[in-house]
């Protein structure tokens, strides 16, 4: 069983942070939270450290890690970030949930970048988890820390679920803000394409690009959640709108509802609310954890609300359509 050492985000713990420094410097996997999801993180500049999360993940090698950093100031040391001509903008978006697809030097290791030029670059929002990656003296590359297809965990429990025996240490804190994956975009001068939907919008990022738009499905892989089957629950899910569920369950109990508060109160017996509809991010921050519930439950599926596809429900429903069937 990895160890397992409680932290805050806010709290620079000496005694905690030395144990997960010494385990990073040594080639070793720590998990440790940021405001998106828990990541499972080595050293960007070890392919042998870096392979101990495909490994531990059962990760397909062609899909590529993101790095992390603590500070702006590392990123011209291992990739070209004063290429990017929208950087001084973009930086004022860190430390949060956006990852940047950038050059790499060769620093970093191409096992982490899967063998491309490029990388996923980002600045976590957790304080510890900076300073654990200022310490290491390296930056960190680190994917979500779940069983590679499975929903990403947003808890400390959901990681001894799959990983518990295949890591070396677990950092664990409260639940992280967002509860899904950072938004990963591809810069070109003025305009950029967002290659996965997360926290900050469409409409966040015509705020610097005067032009933004989405990777065509088929394009090359340059970040993860654009190829592979991702944020899946074991037993079959089905997604609708909600007249289509109220409809579906009368009368029935084999399908668990997974449903905003709103939609919760007109349906009577067992069910999981995510959050309401005036919260995006409480829906977003509860999604893989009822997921998760689904799994543990005795039906034999669920059956997902459907939510309108506009703003940051864009980002909700990009993980709920990857994660379920709809209804017919």
């Amino acid at each position: 069983m990895s160890l397992i050492i409680r932290i805050q985000c806010n709290n620079m713990n000496e005694e905690k942070l030395r144990p997960g420094v010494e385990t990073l410097k040594s080639g070793g996997t720590v998990v440790f939270p940021t405001e998106t999801v828990y990541g499972l993180g080595a050293d960007a500049t070890s392919d042998d450290a870096c392979m101990k999360i495909f490994n531990a993940k059962g990760r397909p090698v062609d899909n590529p890690l993101i790095v992390h950093f603590s500070d702006i100031s590392d990123l011209d040391k291992y990739t070209y970030w004063s290429h990017v001509a929208k950087r001084k903008e973009l930086e004022r978006l860190w430390p949060g949930p956006l990852t940047v697809i950038v050059k790499k030097k060769d620093l970093i290791c191409d096992t982490a970048s899967a063998g491309l030029p490029t990388v996923g670059v980002r600045i976590p929002d957790c304080n510890f988890s900076r300073e654990l990656i200022r310490r290491c003296g390296s930056p960190v590359a680190a994917p979500s820390a779940n069983v590679s297809g499975r929903p990403s965990a947003t808890s400390i429990d959901h990681i001894l679920e799959e990983l518990g025996h295949r890591v070396d240490i677990m950092y664990s804190a409260e639940s992280p803000r967002y509860g899904i994956e950072s938004t990963v975009i591809l810069p070109e001068g003025n305009k950029c394409t967002i290659l996965r939907p997360g926290a900050y919008t469409e409409e966040d990022l015509l705020k610097i690009f005067d032009s933004v738009g989405y990777a065509r499905v088929g394009e090359k892989v340059m970040s993860p959640g654009m190829k592979y089957r991702h944020y899946s629950p074991e037993k079959i899910l089905f997604r609708a709108s909600p007249d289509r569920i109220l409809q579906e369950i009368a009368g029935k109990n084999d399908l668990l509802p997974i449903v905003s508060t709103e939609l919760g109160e007109k349906i009577n017996g067992k069910k999981l609310v995510l959050g309401s509809v005036k919260d995006p991010i409480s829906i977003s921050s509860n999604l893989y954890k009822c997921l998760r519930e689904l799994d543990r439950s005795s039906h034999r599926g669920g059956i997902i609300e459907a939510f309108p596809e506009v703003g940051y429900f864009v980002s909700v429903m990009n993980r709920v359509k990857k994660a379920s069937i709809e209804l017919e």
